[in-house]
């Protein structure tokens, strides 16, 4: 169930999602999207080839980690809507290996720069207080 505010924990309880987390994740969600489909249209531009090569890592194996990084963060945007703690996690760890890996392979460190900036806000919405107790794991009021 995806809602823009509001999250069901078991049956019986509805449980607010901060409006933080809301942003955090429809940005991710959007900014997936938007990339996933750059990167397609861009797939057979001689320009973007000639840049990518520049890296010690092949055209091919960077679209592979492109790609899939994308699909990651899309996957766990949408398990955070969801309230799973674990997906805000999971996108903590591959976001600091994806800007580990761009910073060794981008041949200018700069363009990494927004990215890195856009993680760490992110990061500060996902662990505000608000987010830190509506990941924490509840029990159903039935099970009392």
């Amino acid at each position: 169930m995806l809602v823009f505010s509001k999250v069901v924990v078991g049956n019986l309880n509805l449980v607010r999602r901060p409006f933080s987390v809301a942003i955090s994740c429809w940005f991710l969600i959007i900014g997936s999207l938007a990339s996933l489909a750059s990167a397609y249209l861009s797939r057979n531009d001689p320009a973007m080839h000639a840049w990518m090569a520049r890296s010690f890592l092949s055209v091919p194996v960077q679209y592979a980690i492109l790609l899939g990084g994308l699909g990651l963060t899309l996957v766990t945007a949408l398990a955070m809507l969801q309230g799973h703690r674990s997906a805000r996690t999971v996108y903590v760890l591959w976001s600091v290996i994806d800007i580990g890996l761009a910073l060794a392979t981008v041949p200018v460190k700069s363009g990494v720069l927004p990215g890195a900036v856009a993680f760490v806000v992110i990061c500060a919405l996902l662990f505000s207080p608000g987010a830190n107790g509506y990941f924490s794991p509840r029990k159903a009021a039935n099970d009392a």
